[in-house]
């Protein structure tokens, strides 16, 4: 045959195992099953290769007088194809080792529909390779692009953090140096104003004196005495003047001094103010990365948020406390579909019949079969938060299962107990619940939980507000200092009612200054940077030394939000000077913040639990393991204080330090 009959049935190279014998015309088997393969593989045919075929078969592939019956069996097929062929031309060819038969043969016209199975998978596997190669080839690629994407996203968080903490630095520099040159200036303009009483108290001295000398001169007498007295008057004018002369140089001096001071305050405060524009837009850049480090963290099936990254012991651990404060932020941003993936979590197991455990696991699994208190008033909280930014009702079924649950833990007095299984009365778990139970109140209108909420006060006035040398108890007869009953004491009652129950909000505070105030070395990254911060407790005598907690420095940043907003309209004064302290110990915690040791955090900013890792908090428990752990707790509530907004008692002040960093 020629090559042009032979190329209508060469397509593809396939090679498939085929079956076969030769029938006479009539369709008679002429010879037994013999067994080839494929070599090519057409629309309409294949060519069937033999090695060694039997003497004397040959001669039956006879084109005009004979036909073949096949059997092919295809992968991914459970039954075997049977057709029909016409032999169109055959050839032979003596190798090596063995003489090779190839034919031609083209499916009868009746079987070509049966036979396209053949030519489909032909193509497959000819097709296949390449699909899986480009397949593979683009997954490398894309999984390249993705790890460098990974890569720069990650070291542009770390230069971004660390270029904060490089303006944060600068900008307390520069802050010191604006307030040094300040108290300079005015200890040299005190000098210098009692210099200028000095020099004009001697300068009249002095005048007094040169009349005195002259009319001892007009009236000089020949006697001895009047010339002894005038002597000793010429040198007493002598000295004085003298005396001014070296007053007049200093005052020249101060003059000089207090001219450098007022050019270099000026400088001070042009850098700064140029440092403040940069500032704020780095600042801007963090604040979101904290906030999308939250986002970021969120399991989307369950809803829950991983209250760590770096402790390996906490590292599929959700604490409802935290799921609470995650919340309150998805809520702050408007993200109301995230908020609502939290708080399912919770009515699906209410629905379920189940309780509201202190912690679970990612995959709703529960971590910790423990029922407290205050865990349950916050998530509480959250519910109500939701409804006072929706106005939806959707969550009033967890607002009712922690008030039933809050109820049936108050005691006669109106305290509330730790939980089921405990006989412990924390102040905080009953500030919590006095905040839960005065916003269900404002949301149902219900007697019965403003009633619950007086209780809780009046019991909280009795057992944890004293008079005494320490003004706020941790709880029922325990006397320990605890920085966030301080805080919250301020942002849960509130100035006014503190006022109302004899306690001064603002000595509350300075007691927490004055107690629980620190100053650490906080060292990551190889970077060692000074912080002003918060304790967890009176850390005067702690054999650990200072600790700066996170969450509870920002804590006390919402408590100076709060009094700043009571006295924006009372005390100018006093405003001022408590946004300029939530502002200040704001920036001073900004300093801690770090990056996500994890490429699932995107080596975003996050704040750590604490300055230190695995230290004794003073309150029974420890900080997490690990000098990199990113703290849901710690970042939450930063963001919330930063926004200015008080949980407590779901609402947003009129000041916060957005609005002052955006001036």
């Amino acid at each position: 045959m020629t090559d042009n009959n032979r190329r209508r049935y060469i397509r593809l190279s396939t090679v498939l195992p085929v079956e076969f014998f030769i029938a006479d015309k009539n369709g008679k088997k002429i010879t037994p099953w013999i067994q080839g393969f494929t070599h090519d593989i057409g629309r309409g045919g294949i060519c069937l290769v033999v090695n060694d075929l039997w003497w004397g078969f040959w001669d039956k592939f006879n084109r005009t007088q004979n036909k073949i019956f096949l059997r092919i069996k295809l992968p991914f097929k459970k039954e075997p194809l049977f057709l029909e062929a016409a032999i169109r031309w055959k050839e032979s060819e003596e190798l090596k080792k063995f003489k090779q038969y190839r034919v031609g043969l083209e499916f009868i016209s009746s079987k070509k529909k049966k036979a396209a199975p053949i030519f489909r998978f032909a193509i497959f596997k000819k097709v296949a390779p390449v699909v899986v190669v480009s397949i593979l080839t683009g997954f490398i690629l894309f999984s390249s692009f993705l790890f460098w994407k990974t890569n720069r996203l990650a070291q542009e968080n770390r230069r971004l953090v660390s270029d904060h903490i490089e303006i944060l630095q600068k900008n307390s520099f520069l802050a010191q140096n604006l307030k040094d040159n300040k108290q300079a200036q005015e200890f040299l303009a005190k000098r210098k104003n009692q210099l200028g009483e000095k020099i004009t108290n001697l300068e009249e001295t002095i005048s007094n004196l040169k009349k005195e000398y002259k009319e001892l001169k007009d009236i000089q007498k020949k006697n001895q005495q009047q010339s002894l007295e005038l002597i000793a008057l010429e040198e007493k004018l002598n000295e004085y003047n003298q005396r001014l002369d070296s007053l007049k140089r200093e005052n020249e001096f101060l003059k000089s001094k207090i001219k450098e001071k007022k050019r270099l305050t000026a400088e001070i405060q042009e850098e700064a103010q140029e440092l403040k524009g940069i500032k704020h837009r780095v600042t801007e850049k963090v604040i979101a990365g904290m906030h999308d480090w939250i986002r970021h963290r969120q399991d989307l099936v369950k809803g829950l948020i991983l209250s760590y990254e770096g402790d390996s012991s906490l590292r599929e651990v959700c604490f409802t406390y935290d799921q609470a404060l995650a919340a309150f932020v998805f809520l702050n941003y408007g993200e109301i579909d995230r908020a609502q993936k939290v708080l399912d979590f919770y009515l699906n197991q209410i629905n379920q019949g189940k309780k509201i455990y202190n912690a679970y696991f990612t995959d709703g699994g529960v971590f910790e079969y423990v029922l407290h208190s205050g865990p349950q008033a916050w998530i509480g909280l959250a519910a109500l938060n939701y409804r006072e930014k929706t106005k939806s009702k959707r969550y009033i079924k967890v607002a009712n299962e922690v008030a039933d649950f809050l109820i049936r833990m108050q005691d006669k007095e109106g305290g509330i107990v730790g939980g089921p299984k405990v006989s412990w009365y924390s102040t905080e778990h009953n500030l919590d619940a006095y905040a839960f139970f005065r916003l269900l109140y404002k949301q149902t209108g219900k007697r019965e939980y403003e009633k619950v909420a007086n209780k809780v006060k009046k019991w909280i006035s009795k057992y944890s507000y004293t008079q005494y040398k320490i003004p706020i108890n941790r709880g029922k007869g325990d006397s320990t200092i605890a920085t966030d009953t301080y805080t919250w004491s301020i942002t849960a009652l509130g100035p006014q009612t503190l006022y109302s129950m004899g306690m001064d909000p603002e000595e509350i505070l300075k007691f927490a200054e004055n107690n629980c105030k620190v100053t650490v070395n906080f060292e990551y990254d190889n970077r060692k940077v000074k912080v002003e911060g918060f304790d967890f407790a009176k850390a005067k005598h702690a054999a650990r030394g200072g600790v700066i907690s996170g969450e509870w420095t920002s804590q006390m940043i919402l408590a100076y939000e709060v009094m700043a907003d009571y006295f924006k309209q009372k005390d100018t004064k006093k405003y001022k000077e408590y946004l300029a302290k939530a502002y200040f110990y704001s920036n001073q915690l900004q300093k801690m913040i770090i990056t996500s040791p994890s490429r699932a955090g995107r080596i975003e900013p996050c704040l750590p639990y604490a300055s230190s890792p695995y230290v004794n908090t003073g309150h029974g428990w420890r900080t997490p393991r690990g000098s990199r752990t990113g703290s849901l707790a710690s970042t939450a509530y930063f963001l919330i204080a930063y926004n200015g907004y008080n949980p407590l008692r779901g609402e947003f002040l009129d000041v916060s330090l957005k609005i002052k960093d955006e001036k």
